[in-house]
Order: structure tokens, then sequence, then C-alpha cells
């Protein structure tokens, strides 16, 4: 895949820290494919903000009030 032409990529460390974790988990998670990376010819990792925002919505958790658990909204006598 082609990384965006329009945007300034992010290395590793910059990626990082723009998600508040380590750059060995971001690295781990590109592994994993669960966040999109490009590489340089170098071979080093380049991330664009749009993936990492969509990345980080991907793993948010719905609440129990969300899912319309009334169990969370009531009080337990």
């Amino acid at each position: 895949m082609q990384p965006p032409k329009t945007k300034r990529l992010l290395n590793v460390g910059e990626a990082a820290t723009y998600l508040g974790v380590s750059a060995a988990s971001l690295r781990t998670w590109s592994d994993r494919g669960l966040v999109l990376s490009y590489r340089t010819p170098g071979g080093q990792r380049r991330y664009a903000r749009d993936d990492l925002d969509r990345f980080v919505e991907s793993m948010r958790q719905p609440t129990a009030a969300e899912h319309g658990d009334r169990r969370a909204s009531e009080g337990r006598d």
C-alpha cells in the first residue's frame, strides 16, 4: 500500500507519543496488523495521523450503558 502523499507521516517515536504508548507497543500492533504502517525504502515504519486516529477509535470499547445493560444504570438494593 502506498502512503498518502499529501500528508506528513510520523516515525515510530512520533506516532507512539501521539498515541501515548511505547514504541514497542506500536511496533507490536503494527506487526499484528492492528494499526496500518508504511515502510520507507530503508524499511523504517511510518504512520499517518488519520490511520492512528482510526486505530484509536476502533479500539474503544462501548460501555455497559451504551449496550443497554440496565444493571449498569440501575442501583442495587
